[in-house]
């Protein structure tokens, strides 16, 4: 079933304001501790879901013209993706087929070629090799271009599986989420700057975050939760992924309004959680943050990366302060409350190793989460 409408997301938390409640799941689910911090289970986790699943590894809106590209490493992975001159969004490793150096480092750019910059080898922007230093000194090489990741592209995001060869079905994987992230309309989107970096503790402890809106008015409830009715929201699953509701203090004043007048962007907020590692925040005709997480080398740490997207360019003084006044307040707000918090909760699990984290009906997006999360990395199909 495609995703419901946001009429439909604000007759829901309306409904849940007035219960006094979130969405119920069935049940409460515990969680054992040693699923975070065991070594054998995250190297599987690495192995099974970041290096076997379709991950989102830029916005359409970023390639639009033949040449443009992101570079980024995920898990341990390099990756290059770059607009080709026939249209097509295509991924590779960011690893040059002779000795191995990255042939970009710039995280976002506009290029037609891209030159290692060890002894200059070449590629084009389908990542074909054009150009060697030397090359009679290499007749007869067993190569001809970078290696392709698998990648589609769907709803406004581009997606790649970053072991080479796999099969990639977009439209099995993202389900119904597809149709949801269709209403945020991605493609008309510009990103203000680069991405900033800041430290949290497990991935999984850091995506709990995400897809949790009980902690809304407790954790920020001096920031971001000053706008928000605490822990009434929907959850919508399409699979591995959640789309989170969020009521905020004005819709309760839209429930005898006609529905063509009620104003959504101040009636609520929304997260997409792409599974397994990437949160959009934000609504369509809105600005969004997206937020990556990038797991550790360890269990007990990752880098999340933020983004933060308009529907049109900042060019003004006052525009582009504004933007980057946002851009920092949501990396306090993230790094100092939610971050801080996770890192302690992470080292703090040595002490209890044979406990578990337990998840209550109010928190289905958290019970999704690890539901797919244990499955995936036990190489188990849902």
């Amino acid at each position: 079933m495609a995703a419901t409408p946001l009429i439909s997301v604000a007759k829901r938390l309306l409904a849940n304001v007035d219960a006094e409640h979130a969405d119920y799941s069935e049940t409460i689910v515990n969680v054992a501790v040693r699923n975070y911090r065991d070594t054998d289970r995250f190297e599987r986790e690495i192995e099974n879901i970041f290096h076997r699943s379709p991950l989102l590894v830029a916005l359409s809106c970023d390639l639009r013209e033949h040449g443009d590209f992101a570079s980024l490493v995920i898990a341990g992975r390099p990756i290059l993706v770059v607009r080709g001159k026939d249209g097509i969004a295509r991924a590779f490793l960011n690893i040059c087929r002779h000795r191995g150096a990255p042939v970009t480092e710039e995280c976002f750019g506009h290029s037609r070629r891209f030159t290692c910059p060890y002894h200059s080898w070449v590629y084009d922007t389908e990542g074909a090799l054009v150009g060697n230093t030397d090359r009679p000194a290499f007749d007869g090489i067993d190569v001809d271009a970078l290696v392709e990741l698998p990648t589609a592209e769907k709803s406004g995001a581009i997606f790649a599986i970053l072991t080479p060869g796999l099969p990639i079905d977009i439209d099995t994987w993202l389900g119904d989420m597809a149709s949801a992230l269709d209403i945020l309309d991605l493609n008309n989107l510009v990103r203000h700057r680069d991405g900033l970096l800041a430290e949290s503790g497990n991935w999984k402890a850091t995506a709990d975050g995400y897809v949790d809106g009980y902690h809304l008015g407790y954790l920020h409830g001096k920031s971001i939760g000053t706008k928000s009715i605490t822990n009434r929201n929907t959850y919508d699953l399409y699979g591995p992924h959640v789309r989170l509701g969020f009521a905020n203090k004005p819709l309760p004043a839209m429930r005898d309004l006609p529905e063509d007048e009620w104003q959504l962007l101040n009636a609520m907020s929304l997260v997409h959680y792409i599974f397994p590692n990437i949160s959009i925040s934000g609504q369509p005709n809105g600005g969004l943050m997206m937020s990556r997480i990038l797991p550790g080398s360890t269990p007990d740490r990752c880098q999340v990366e933020q983004f933060q997207y308009f529907r049109e360019p900042m060019t003004t003084p006052e525009q582009i302060a504004d933007a980057d006044y946002k851009r920092e307040l949501y990396l306090a707000v993230t790094r100092d409350e939610d971050f801080a918090t996770v890192i302690k909760i992470t080292d703090a699990m040595a002490a209890i190793p044979d406990d578990v984290m337990r998840y209550g009906r109010n928190e289905s997006g958290n019970q999704n989460l690890h539901r797919w999360a244990e499955a995936l990395a036990d190489g188990i199909e849902l």
